[in-house]
């Protein structure tokens, strides 16, 4: 039997992310949020997809990188009509690591990265 978070080709490791996020709120016809991030990531270890596509193109993969963040929210309070869930949102988020074009020497100048899709929920406190 495996664990929610095993994989048949690398066992599980830390990522480490540091980043700015903006959210703009809009009412259609409940409360939507669109989300940004920027900052930096760095991964205790080379993803299986990171190190794949690196051996493809034959570069050295690094263990910290560019991050962006790109995300759309429901609230769920407005969504079941419930003040007790006004405080909680369901979130669809593209999780982005990228050597920003080769373009930075800090991230080794590597073309490369991952994008993982995820889905949340996100309750203010």
């Amino acid at each position: 039997m495996k664990n929610a978070d095993s994989s048949d080709v690398q066992n599980p490791f830390a990522e480490y992310v540091v980043a700015i996020k903006a959210y703009y709120t809009f009412q259609w016809p409940v409360r939507w949020r669109l989300g940004a991030a920027e900052g930096l990531s760095y991964s205790e270890k080379i993803s299986y997809i990171e190190q794949s596509e690196m051996d493809r193109k034959g570069y050295k993969p690094s263990k910290l990188l560019n991050f962006l963040d790109f995300s759309v929210d429901v609230n769920l309070g407005d969504t079941f009509k419930s003040k007790s869930l006004d405080k909680v949102w369901l979130g669809y988020s593209l999780h982005h690591r990228s050597g920003i074009f080769s373009t930075s020497s800090a991230f080794g100048r590597i073309k490369g990265g991952s994008n993982y899709n995820t889905l949340y929920l996100q309750w203010h406190f």
